[in-house]
């Protein structure tokens, strides 16, 4: 009997052991065939599925290049499609919303109709004055008394006053005409640069997350010269950050086409009232997104490339934290600063021949 329950036991210990541990066929797989297995397995389109693979299976991304994997989307090809494609539509959308509105839109708007009003005005004044040189000319009587002068003058001195003015008032309404259309292409020219420049900048902003990659590359070899998989620390870092930015971007694109083209939407008076401190808060809570952001990429990134993590994710010690951080900087800022530069010389062009 003792026996039979003993045979019992052992089968049963048996059973458990193949329940909590994978067939041993799978243990023996490489890294290589593990990575063809996760990706077979996954269902949806070939961007949800690269997606997938990436969360689950971080260790193994070092060896996508010998697994061949049909439909697998390399490295700036998954970015573009994960980030880029998102960035692109959503800054062409605001544009096309904002090209033609905000306060600079109102200022155009004010101003055709001040030259409206003022040119009614003029005509006025020009009518009335075709209309008095029509009386005295058909008039039989030889002298005449006008407002603008303060003696009694023959007809030849009165038309030749009256055309006088009448010639100013019609060279002051060219002036004014020029004047005016002047003032509007300026701020045509300023409302289409800043429409530009506020639409422009979260796509600069994601294009700088990807182009990151070769700075971060370096530095992470840099850092890490005996890391198993170092060299590969572009290709990963664009995985990652494109797993795990396809939702963060969406967050980051909204915080700055909300903040830098907000009045176009109709919210110059809510921005108005809210003070500097609300605007602090907004873009350091932007900042500390964008910082955790980072930080899960660089958890990632350890995994990935087999060196040991810091003992903490939120400081100096964390190497790739900093190079992400400052290269995303460095980045961003030449992007920036020649795209702005160009808004600003399409101002003056805009402004000077169109």
């Amino acid at each position: 009997m003792r026996s039979h329950d003993k045979d019992i036991n052992m089968a049963g210990a048996a059973f458990n052991h193949d329940t909590l541990f994978t067939d041993p066929d799978e243990l023996s797989l490489s890294p290589v065939d593990q990575l063809r297995s996760q990706w077979n397995q996954q269902p949806g389109i070939p961007l949800i599925r690269q997606k997938n693979v990436i969360d689950g299976n971080p260790t193994l991304l070092p060896y996508v290049g010998a697994a061949g994997l049909s439909g697998w989307s390399w490295p700036y090809a998954f970015a573009a499609q994960g980030l880029l494609l998102a960035a692109l539509f959503a800054s062409l959308f605001n544009w096309y919303l904002t090209h033609d509105a905000g306060p600079v839109h109102d200022q155009v708007v004010n101003n055709q109709a001040n030259t409206e009003l003022e040119l009614r005005r003029d005509q006025g004044i020009i009518d009335a004055t075709e209309a008095e040189i029509s009386r005295i000319t058909r008039s039989p009587k030889e002298t005449f008394k006008l407002h603008m002068a303060d003696t009694v003058l023959t007809r030849e001195q009165a038309l030749q006053q009256l055309y006088a003015s009448l010639e100013d008032s019609q060279k002051s309404v060219e002036q004014f005409k020029q004047r005016m259309r002047d003032k509007e292409a300026e701020l045509r020219a300023t409302q289409n640069a800043v429409a530009i420049a506020n639409s422009g900048t979260p796509l600069f902003f994601t294009i700088a997350l990807v182009l990151a990659a070769g700075g971060i590359r370096r530095g992470v070899q840099k850092d890490y010269p005996r890391g198993k998989h170092a060299r590969n620390a572009a290709d990963l870092y664009l995985y990652f950050a494109t797993s795990e930015g396809m939702f963060f971007n969406l967050i980051f694109l909204a915080f700055l086409h909300f903040g830098l083209s907000g009045t176009s939407y109709g919210m110059s008076d809510f921005f108005q009232h809210v003070g500097p401190l609300v605007w602090a808060f907004f873009w350091i809570a932007f900042y500390a997104l964008l910082l955790f952001y980072f930080v899960t990429v660089s958890r990632r990134m350890y995994q990935s490339i087999s060196v040991r993590a810091p003992s903490s994710d939120w400081g100096p010690e964390n190497r790739i934290l900093m190079r992400i951080h400052n290269n995303f900087l460095v980045t961003f800022a030449l992007f920036e600063g020649t795209f702005l530069a160009a808004c600003y010389l399409l101002y003056h062009a805009d402004k000077r021949f169109f």
